[in-house]
């Protein structure tokens, strides 16, 4: 029977040439897939930017997408200005919630590189690349961090806890 002689410098070879071959199945592996079930446009992911809706009488904001997502935020942030907002933001912040819930496990098709990616990653980039967002969860905790005073309108509890649940979701990714 012939010995086969294999000196250190070859056995690590194969081995790291064995251990790259592992990853990259992996990876194949964790890229998500475009199927109908799970994909949404990305025109619903960005929501139309011309189509405000009555909110209440007073309150104008844009019906989906991160552009509504941009509004409802901005609403929350600045609650003493809208004095139609009685409930604290609750409703607002359950819509938020609801709608984040929607991109949760869902991908989009990009047709620029021709994969699939994640949907709640080009969430938080639109949001980011919106003029009036910075990024949506420090927004989030903006909005968290007002402190109630008497003679002013801020977030209710109810509100808040919707808001944590937000900010949950968007990091489940």
């Amino acid at each position: 029977m012939e010995r086969i002689k294999i000196d250190e410098a070859q056995l690590r070879k194969v081995i790291r040439q064995r251990i790259l071959e592992e990853t990259e199945i992996k990876e194949k592996e964790r890229k998500p897939m475009c199927l109908t079930n799970n994909t949404i446009p990305l025109d619903e992911i960005v929501g139309q930017a011309d189509n405000y809706v009555n909110y209440t009488p007073g309150v104008m904001r844009r019906g989906m997408g991160v552009n509504s997502m941009v509004d409802t935020i901005g609403i929350l942030n600045n609650l003493r200005l809208f004095k139609d907002v009685t409930d604290g933001g609750a409703h607002l912040s359950y819509e938020m919630m609801n709608h984040l819930n929607k991109f949760r496990n869902k991908n989009y098709y990009d047709e620029t590189s021709g994969e699939c990616n994640k949907a709640m990653d080009k969430v938080i980039e639109l949001y980011k690349e919106n003029e009036h967002g910075t990024e949506l969860v420090k927004d989030i905790e903006r909005v968290l961090a007002l402190q109630s005073r008497d003679d002013e309108f801020t977030p209710s509890p109810r509100a808040k806890e919707y808001l944590k649940r937000c900010i949950a979701l968007i990091k489940e990714k």
